[in-house]
């Protein structure tokens, strides 16, 4: 008998499937296993066989032959397993972004990955990389410039499906051939086979310069109008890392004497919610007695100008910590199991006077917001049932500043992510009907009852111009 590989055309390796699923199914049955819902049907199998090639054309033969993830992929499609095949896909993608992230900058990674969540604090190697979750993942390449805007929003939605509609969770949401097509070509161009922007490589050669080379002081003005014209995440996400490289004392003093010499025009490029939390690290230093940090934190706000953003008592950092803590555990998996922690824990760091304070209210009132309006899946309106109480506490708490911070949210597409999900976006009025009644100001009112009596998707909100003349009214 040959040991030589047959090769079969794509209409013969369709007419096989037909001839391989009657048995399967046949097979299954008889060992009264499920059948419904599980595979899915050959027409749309077919439809993904019939492109695949065409699909595939983006990646480099040489890369392809490597790719054992695709042939897992195709496999699972043929079979009509298409839940397995995204998983094999994501797996894939989530491997490849990783190993941007090393080629580009892992230092740099570790320390906005912090400043989303503390529990990523101290991390170093490549190997810890499968520690930060894939939801954050995503979000410090995005803010990195290794993926865009557009991509992130790509991917986080991949991601969300294939938590919520693959073989790594019950099976409730529809897929079919032409989004797994369209996820696979994304997939490889936008990570597998992509690479960072011009950005994105400016902002890598700067960071090496500054720790390894001897800037002249020429040449910082020059640098300094560079910064400015990088995107203000990015610009912000330098300052949180030349700050965190500063209050270092492992930093050499080589480093700290260009971060000095550069500093001042990252922080005037900054926002000043960013100038905010790096003040509220100040206070963090303060109260855990970290002298050297807290007073290298002194002197980096004193160098650039920003003693006035300093937080004296850590409250707000302690506050936006637990926050970012919460947030990860809302867009990971298993969210509504793990946010109720987090939740109670946030009880216990608000003031006595019950005032949040001002640099950590915009975040506050979004992380709650968020996890009130739940993601829709699941029982009971797609909430963590366990943290409610502590969601409704905070939200009986809002204030008429809460509801401006709020009502000015109405364009951030973290808040905004799933609100074209009925319970949700049910959920975000019902919050908007529960506000309209504890305000007496009748301009939020009146910017309430709009997002109240809204008729389309409540993400397009942001753009009717009777809504923002509204909302000029609250911002006078």
């Amino acid at each position: 008998m040959s040991d030589e590989l047959i090769l079969v055309s794509k209409d013969q390796l369709i007419t096989s499937i037909s001839d391989f699923n009657d048995p399967l199914t046949s097979y299954l049955t008889r060992l009264n296993l499920p059948i419904q819902g599980v595979l899915y049907p050959i027409n749309e199998r077919k439809k993904i066989i019939n492109a695949l090639e065409e699909a595939l054309d983006i990646l480099p033969i040489e890369e392809r032959e490597k790719a054992v993830y695709l042939t897992r992929f195709t496999a699972s499609v043929i079979a009509g397993l298409f839940d397995g095949a995204i998983t094999y896909l994501w797996n894939e993608t989530i491997k490849s972004l990783r190993k941007m992230v090393a080629n580009f900058d892992l230092e740099f990674f570790y320390k906005i990955s912090e400043s989303i969540n503390s529990r990523y604090k101290g991390l170093m190697s490549f190997e810890d990389l499968s520690i930060v979750s894939e939801y954050d993942l995503l979000t410090v390449c995005n803010r990195m410039g290794l993926i865009t805007d557009h991509v992130f929003e790509i991917f986080k939605f991949i991601n969300y499906m294939r938590n919520h509609s693959s073989a790594a969770h019950p099976n409730e949401n529809s897929i079919n051939a032409y989004d797994i097509l369209s996820w696979l070509e994304n997939c490889i161009q936008y990570a597998i086979n992509a690479t960072p922007n011009h950005s994105a490589i400016k902002l890598k050669q700067l960071l090496h310069n500054i720790r390894k080379e001897d800037i002249p002081i020429n040449d910082a003005g020059i640098i300094g109008e560079s910064i400015a014209n990088l995107p203000q995440q990015m610009v912000d996400d330098l300052l949180w890392t030349l700050f965190g490289l500063y209050t270092d004392p492992k930093t050499i003093s080589g480093t700290t004497k260009n971060i000095t010499l550069i500093s001042k025009f990252v922080w005037n490029a900054s926002s000043d919610d960013k100038k905010y939390e790096v003040g509220e690290k100040y206070g963090y230093f303060r109260k855990n007695a970290d002298i050297q940090r807290k007073e290298r934190a002194d002197e980096f706000l004193k160098n650039v100008g920003g003693t006035k953003y300093k937080d004296e008592d850590s409250i707000a950092y302690e506050i936006r910590d637990k926050l970012n803590s919460l947030r990860s555990a809302h867009f990971s998996m298993n969210n509504f199991y793990n946010e109720y922690p987090w939740a109670k824990m946030l009880q216990e760091l608000i003031p006595e006077s019950g005032i949040i304070p001002d640099s950590v209210l915009k975040e506050w009132v979004k992380v709650i917001t968020i996890c009130y309006i739940g993601n829709g899946l699941g029982y009971r309106d797609g909430i963590d049932e366990s943290a409610a109480y502590y969601y409704n506490e905070y939200i009986n708490s809002f204030g008429d500043r809460e509801i401006n911070e709020l009502l000015n949210l109405m364009n951030d597409q973290e808040l905004l992510s799933d609100i074209h999900i009925s319970k949700p976006e049910r959920r975000f009025k019902s919050l908007c009907r529960i506000l309209h009644e504890k305000t007496n100001n009748i301009f939020l009112k009146n910017c309430l009852k709009f997002i109240i009596d809204f008729s389309s998707s409540l993400d397009k909100v942001y753009m009717v111009t009777e809504y923002k003349n509204k909302l000029q009214l609250i911002n006078l």
